[in-house]
């Protein structure tokens, strides 16, 4: 937990009654998301509501950000408020929203955030789309969606293949999507963002995107339903003859016997998920109304690495 003594006395310059208000409400809920509104009832009590604008919001996150110690950072969680953390802290914290299925743990976070660690993340998508020729098949998309990601890796891999699309990276974790927008930031990325959005029930508009990336997100859902949620809303956001990249580890097990039912695995990161069949991903894709342009990328897999599958969706 942050500590207002320690914020003022790391900085130097001096701030405003309405400056301090900001901060100490910033402070309080340091391990978690400040809404607007709550900045404002902090700042002007009772009145809040008279006094209330979108432009003294910004420019009090502004003012407070000038005068800030380099120690300390106020992010922007987009459609949802703020969060002040430590510039020394690479994963804040923060708390997830609750939500069905699997919610990744802070190791899983620190372990996918770290690049000398094996992982599975998009540069390993787009490098074999490529070595195998799919990257052919995929149009050039305007607007990208981009499900869940845990790595910030992966907004350096939209960058690199996908370059001069407009990207939206959604999660249900705020602690992912600090990540994501200090990668975005760091990179200085106008067209890429941060939302926050479950895909089983989302918000977002339907027919938006050209293209949607689920890289084995699949994998954190615990029940057909939620997988059919998913594919299902992956349909209604696409515009027609969209796209969907979608990488899953599948069940080694065979035939169609468990179709409905997951097995579940844990690869290095440490955290437990849940896969079903080659099979059933195909009759999944399906049924909910896709064609599948290629089924690439199949392993094995082994003790250690579980088998995994990418397939290239259209609308």
């Amino acid at each position: 937990m942050l500590n207002e003594a320690d914020i003022a006395k790391d900085t130097l310059t001096h701030f405003t009654k309405e400056e301090s208000k900001t901060i100490e409400i910033l402070v309080q809920k340091s391990d978690s998301i400040v809404s607007r509104d709550e900045i404002a009832q902090a700042v002007w009590g009772e009145r809040w509501l008279k006094k209330y604008s979108d432009w003294q919001i910004d420019r009090l996150i502004y003012l407070v950000r000038r005068k800030l110690s380099s120690k300390y950072t106020v992010k922007t969680i987009r459609n949802r408020g703020y969060v002040l953390i430590s510039s020394k802290s690479s994963i804040p914290s923060t708390p997830t929203f609750p939500v069905e299925g699997t919610v990744p743990t802070q190791a899983y976070l620190e372990y996918m955030s770290n690049p000398q660690n094996p992982r599975k993340v998009l540069t390993d998508l787009f490098s074999v789309a490529k070595k195998e020729k799919i990257i052919i098949n995929i149009k050039h998309p305007k607007l990208i969606l981009v499900v869940n990601s845990f790595s910030a890796d992966n907004v350096n891999a939209i960058a690199k293949y996908l370059s001069g699309s407009e990207v939206y990276f959604s999660n249900f974790d705020s602690r992912a999507l600090i990540l994501h927008q200090y990668q975005i930031d760091k990179l200085g990325l106008p067209l890429f963002h941060a939302v926050f959005d479950d895909l089983r029930h989302s918000r977002l508009a339907d027919a938006t995107f050209d293209l949607i990336i689920n890289d084995f997100r699949l994998n954190f859902n615990t029940t057909h339903s939620q997988n059919l949620l998913a594919m299902e809303n992956t349909r209604r956001l696409l515009k027609t003859k969209g796209q969907v990249l979608v990488s899953v580890v599948i069940d080694p097990r065979h035939k169609s016997l468990r179709l409905y039912q997951p097995w579940t695995f844990q690869a290095q990161e440490g955290l437990t998920r849940f896969c079903f069949t080659a099979i059933y991903y195909q009759k999944l894709f399906q049924d909910s109304g896709f064609k599948i342009i290629a089924d690439f990328d199949q392993k094995n897999g082994n003790s250690w690495h579980p088998p995994y599958r990418r397939y290239l969706l259209e609308k």
